[in-house]
C-alpha cells in the first residue's frame, strides 16, 4: 500500500507550499528551511501544491495531519488545533452531493494511484465556504494530499481603497 519514492520526486512544505530552497535542498531536510513549520513532504511529478494553493495533508483513518498556511486563513483555525482531528469535524459534502471525501479515496491516493481525484467540499462551521479538492498521493510518511480550489467563500472585509471606490460609485462620497 505504498507509493514507490521515485514516483514522490517533487519536494513540497506542508505548511508554506515552496520547494525546499537553496543548494542543500537536495539533502534529506524534514523540517522546511523556508518558514521552519512545516514538514517537507514530496509529490507526484506535475502534482506537486503551488506555494499560495491551501492544503491539507489527511492520513489513511481520514484525520488531519497538516494544515497549510494558507489553508489556515481559509479556514480560520491554527495549524496545532486543526492537527489529528478527523475530517468529518471540519469538512462535509455540499448539499445534493452524494460523493465526499472517503477512507477508499484515500487510500486509493495513498497506494499509488496515477489519477487525481476530485471532490467537492464545504465547511462544516460555514457552509459558505466550498472548495473543490484534488486528492492525490504524497509522502513519506504515506498520506493524502488534498489541494484546495475555492468555489465559494464568503465576502470579505474590503480593503479601504475599496470602500472609498464604492462610496464615490454609489454618490455617498463627494470625489
Amino acid at each position: 500500500m505504498h507509493a514507490p519514492r521515485a514516483d514522490l520526486s517533487q519536494a513540497f512544505c506542508s505548511y508554506c507550499g515552496y520547494p525546499p530552497m537553496g543548494r542543500r535542498r537536495s539533502l534529506t531536510r524534514r523540517v522546511c528551511m523556508r518558514c521552519h513549520m512545516g514538514t517537507v513532504l514530496r509529490a507526484p511529478p506535475g502534482f506537486q501544491p503551488r506555494s499560495h494553493e491551501p492544503l491539507l495533508i489527511v492520513d489513511l483513518h481520514l484525520r488531519l495531519q497538516a494544515v497549510s498556511r494558507h489553508a489556515e486563513g481559509m479556514l480560520m483555525v491554527d495549524e496545532p488545533a486543526a492537527v489529528d482531528v478527523p475530517l468529518e469535524e471540519s469538512w462535509c459534502a455540499p448539499p445534493f452531493r452524494t460523493n465526499s471525501i472517503s477512507p477508499t479515496m484515500v487510500g486509493r491516493a495513498v497506494g499509488g494511484s496515477r489519477l487525481a481525484t476530485r471532490v467537492q467540499l464545504r465547511t462544516v462551521d460555514d457552509p459558505g465556504i466550498e472548495v473543490v479538492a484534488r486528492v492525490l498521493r504524497c509522502g513519506p510518511p504515506p498520506a493524502a494530499l488534498l489541494i484546495l480550489t475555492p468555489l465559494r467563500t464568503p465576502r470579505t472585509r474590503r480593503s479601504e481603497r475599496a470602500q472609498r471606490r464604492a462610496a464615490v460609485a454609489d454618490g455617498s462620497l463627494a470625489a
